[in-house]
């Protein structure tokens, strides 16, 4: 029987000047250095020592990528980006589904 392992972070949003909500690295519980290599690649946006906090799940998404199937960030950033891409296309189709018949 396999085990799993489920871990909860809880984190405190705030508001910054823009209409986005920050969330300070040290409250994600893992390493800075790694969130900037996200940074850097692309899959999240940091500003200061903040990311957005509707990017924190692209985050968890990257890292499971990362950890279950060994893909590095360039590739993990790629995924995440066509993984939204057919999200949207699929809300798009039923939009029009709905519109159309």
């Amino acid at each position: 029987m396999k085990k799993y392992q489920l871990e909860i972070f809880c984190f405190e949003a705030k508001i910054c000047d823009e209409d986005f909500n920050w969330v300070d690295l040290s409250q994600l519980g893992l390493p800075e250095e790694l969130i900037r290599k996200m940074s850097e690649t692309g899959i999240v946006e940091m500003q200061n020592n903040n990311v957005r906090s509707d990017q924190i799940g692209r985050i968890y998404k990257a890292l499971r990528l990362r950890q279950n199937l060994g893909i590095n960030l360039a590739g993990a950033g790629v995924i995440l980006d066509l993984m939204e891409e057919m999200e949207s296309l699929r809300e798009e189709i039923k939009r029009l589904k709905r519109e159309f018949f």
